[in-house]
């Protein structure tokens, strides 16, 4: 199964460089070695970010439950 997996995946990235112009190993270096990392640090920005809004709504409101109690 996992065999089949891998092969496939082979399938998809030979198809893709008979498309674009590219190499099988160009295009894997593009996918795995620049645009995966990537992606992890972009998602990665973005999580810190909402978590660091995340914290400032939190001490707001009880901040605001300080004020009313």
């Amino acid at each position: 199964m996992i065999n089949d997996f891998f092969n496939w995946c082979v399938l998809v990235l030979e198809i893709m460089a008979e498309h674009t112009g590219m190499s099988y190993e160009l295009i894997n270096i593009l996918i795995f070695v620049i645009l995966q990392p990537l992606l992890i640090l972009i998602f990665f920005y973005l999580w810190r970010r909402e978590r660091h809004k995340f914290r400032e709504i939190s001490d707001f409101l009880i901040l605001i439950n300080k004020e009313y109690s």
